[in-house]
């Protein structure tokens, strides 16, 4: 099928879906227009990035899995 075929079979079907597809659709398309733009990390971030990092590199990490034991665990209270 060409891009041509493909967009038209889209659009077609595109009338006669329901608002929810629609949003989804669109969300969909602008994650994918806001992969070409740079990403620029504020400065009042960068800071608790470089700690969260130097915290990986001495290994004070917790799993996911643990986290999920303490929260159902917080939740049991």
């Amino acid at each position: 099928m060409s891009t041509v075929e493909l967009r038209e079979k889209v659009l077609k079907r595109l009338e006669s879906v329901d608002d929810y597809l629609l949003k989804e659709i669109l969300g969909i398309i602008e994650l994918e227009d806001a992969k070409s733009e740079v990403f620029i990390i504020p400065k009042e971030h960068k800071k608790s990035i470089e700690i969260g990092l130097a915290q990986i590199d001495a290994g004070q990490t917790v799993t996911n899995e643990e986290v999920n034991k303490k929260m159902l665990q917080w939740l049991d209270k």
